[in-house]
């Protein structure tokens, strides 16, 4: 035997690998995706898998050493690939509790957003926040995430507009994912919204877009290495930017290296999944409207679909039609969309019941979508469990990986708690 494992998850009532074929669109039920071993084990060493299988053979298989070794008796609970939560607005100071309430009682996205409220709302509080406070509730926040079983978390910028503040939620995204210990990737969204400052100027609009572009762009693409954002983002909507006024951003970016992600017909199709496939994003999330055209376009581009359940939810709109993009050919990850004003969410797995349930996706696509497809969309080496492979694991207190959309809401970390 070599040396002793770090830590060993045994006496799991399933091991969810994950590491089977992708799911055939046209056999939606089939489970081999999931790659599931009955009474199964893990064996880490150095972040790495080690040795995985039925309990009694990894258990065999591996050395343990009582006083350094970890062992996390998992009875009744399902070991998994840590879940990842690939669309998230986290960093954010307060809540906008009253437009939901106003939503219900009539009001309109856009009427909220003309008096104020909405995204401009929430980058008022984020100016007014010192950096202790931001990393403070984004950390905060991270945690929650974990403890119902997400290890890898996408945050956004967006709630800054202007130069300063978007280096700040760089440097504020960083700092809490270090304070939390939950891998985080960022993403530099400059084109969220309007500065609510200059938004009520005649030329307000076409002074932000110039700003953004010829000071915002390049120092935040400027930055070193470890400093820089991961991916770019623009929000191509009626109720966002035109595809004309996007165009420039993917263009800087494109020379720059970096690779964009793209909010997309939430509201309406403007054409934004064409744009996302053109330049090759990783994914076009929301898609509650979105053409034929533009999903084949993405499955050409291999552009995932990052559906956001709990925006439709919160918004009362109808829940994009997942197995339509199943059927055209485009991988479908699921995100919470964690934002002040629309999706105050912070629970993964309850998107999957959402999903199942509302968006035509089966259980074994559920979980598909919130790890491999998640990891593709960001790059991420995670979402599955094999020898060899990074040993990013969550162990969910739930009796069989048909549980993930059955427990609504329930599902929690067995070993984490926030």
């Amino acid at each position: 035997m070599s040396a002793a494992v770090d830590a060993i998850y045994r006496n799991a009532t399933e091991l969810v690998t994950m590491a089977g074929p992708a799911p055939d669109p046209t056999r939606p039920f089939d489970s081999a995706p999931l790659g599931v071993i009955e009474d199964g084990a893990i064996a880490v060493r150095a972040g790495r898998v080690v040795a995985l299988g039925p309990t009694r053979d990894v258990l065999a298989s591996v050395e343990i050493d009582p006083k350094n070794t970890c062992v996390f008796d998992c009875v009744g609970a399902v070991v998994a690939p840590g879940l990842i939560d690939a669309h998230t607005h986290a960093l954010f100071v307060g809540h906008r509790a009253d437009e939901f309430v106003a939503r219900i009682e009539g009001a309109s996205y856009a009427d909220i957003a003309a008096k104020g409220g909405g995204i401009a709302r929430s980058v008022r509080e984020l100016r007014a926040a010192d950096d202790e406070r931001l990393i403070a509730e984004l950390a905060a926040r991270l945690r929650r995430m974990r403890s119902f079983g997400t290890t890898m978390v996408e945050v956004k910028t967006g709630y800054g507009l202007d130069t300063e503040s978007e280096l700040r939620s760089l440097r504020a995204i960083r700092a809490a994912s270090e304070r939390a210990g939950v891998r985080v990737r960022s993403t530099f969204l400059p084109l969220h919204a309007v500065d609510p400052a200059l938004r009520s100027l005649p030329d307000g609009r076409r002074r932000f877009l110039e700003r953004t572009m010829s000071e915002t762009v390049p120092a935040v693409f400027a930055l070193g290495e470890g400093a820089r954002p991961d991916y770019v983002d623009a929000y191509v909507d009626t109720t966002g930017f035109s595809v004309e006024e996007t165009r420039p951003l993917l263009e800087a970016a494109k020379r720059a290296g970096v690779a964009p992600r793209m909010h997309v017909g939430q509201f309406a199709d403007i054409a934004g999944a064409e744009l996302a496939a053109e330049f090759g994003a990783k994914s076009a999330d929301h898609l509650e409207h979105v053409s034929d055209e533009g999903l084949r376009a993405m499955a050409s581009a291999g552009t995932v679909a990052m559906l956001l359940p709990g925006a439709a939810f919160s918004l009362g709109q109808s829940m994009p039609d997942a197995r339509r993009m199943r059927a055209l050919g485009v991988e479908v990850a699921l995100a919470t969309d964690c934002n002040p004003g629309t999706s105050f969410v912070e629970n993964l797995p309850l998107m999957a019941a959402f999903a199942v349930r509302q968006m035509g996706l089966s259980t074994v696509e559920a979980w598909w979508a919130l790890t491999r497809a998640a990891a593709r969309s960001l790059d991420w080496e995670g979402g599955a469990l094999r020898v060899g492979g990074v040993a990013d694991v969550c162990v969910l207190d739930m009796p069989s990986w048909r549980a993930l959309p059955y427990a609504v809401g329930s599902v929690r970390d067995k070993f984490t708690r926030a």
